[in-house]
């Protein structure tokens, strides 16, 4: 694995050996980059890491992640980035483009997004479902944050043929996919586990909640969760609230 600036220039690499014939192979490196730029709002400034599978020093694959380096910290005092309070100023931003509908285009993800930032908007709640890599990749690259969300449902269904059908099957991998796909993307500052859920109202609903968070809390131990409460008073007196990091009022 190589480490490349901005430039195109290696910065660190590090090499292990591993077992091809083996069915899984799973292998840790560790890297050290000296005196980084950091990702931040202003100067959302990106490294890449390249993969590469050498066996006998001819190349059989590779694989290119984007990311950035930066600290974040909740405090009762505020968000801090790189140890700077920062008000985040954002919006709830459904997954569809207005008339081009759900379907993904870059350059309209992009526009939109301009959109906001002239709004005055640094952070958007990708609502109320996993968003596209091409919103994520954007986001990473003009310095806005994220409170990527997963479901807008749980057990309890909202209308006839939404989640609710799946996710006694699919919740768990779902989840776990998609913290997988976009935990290196430097943009994300928490995960939601739910929008609105019915279980807020239920007196077992912690116990979803409490499945959901450890879950994100394995996958990925460096960001808090939280979930978009509209029955806040009913949430908290069920110990739902309590569950995730950083309690949502809608």
């Amino acid at each position: 694995t190589s480490v490349y600036d901005i430039d195109n220039f290696e910065v660190t690499s590090v090499i292990s050996d591993i077992e091809l014939n083996k069915k899984e192979e799973s292998v840790t490196q560790q890297l050290e980059i000296e005196n980084p730029k950091l990702w931040d709002l202003k100067t959302p400034y990106l490294y890449k890491a390249v993969s590469t599978i050498l066996n006998k020093g001819t190349q059989i694959d590779n694989y290119t992640t984007t990311f950035g380096i930066r600290t974040l910290e909740f405090t009762r005092e505020g968000f801090f980035i790189h140890g700077r309070k920062e008000k985040i100023k954002g919006v709830c931003l459904h997954n569809d483009l207005g008339p081009l509908g759900s379907a993904v285009n870059y350059r309209a993800t992009e526009r939109q997004l301009e959109i906001m930032k002239e709004m005055g908007v640094n952070a958007i709640r990708t609502s109320h479902n996993p968003t596209s890599p091409e919103q994520l990749e954007l986001c990473d690259k003009m310095g806005i944050l994220v409170q990527a969300e997963a479901f807008d449902c749980w057990e309890l269904p909202k209308t006839e043929n939404d989640y609710h059908k799946y996710w006694k099957e699919w919740h768990e991998q779902d989840l776990r996919d998609m913290i997988k796909r976009d935990r290196n993307h430097p943009s994300i500052i928490m995960w939601s586990i739910g929008n609105e859920i019915r279980e807020q109202k239920e007196e077992n609903g912690y116990k979803i909640a409490k499945e959901l968070v450890d879950i994100c809390h394995q996958e990925d131990p460096n960001r808090p969760t939280t979930a978009g409460f509209n029955n806040l008073s009913t949430a908290i007196k069920n110990g739902l609230a309590k569950e995730v990091d950083l309690v949502g009022a809608n």
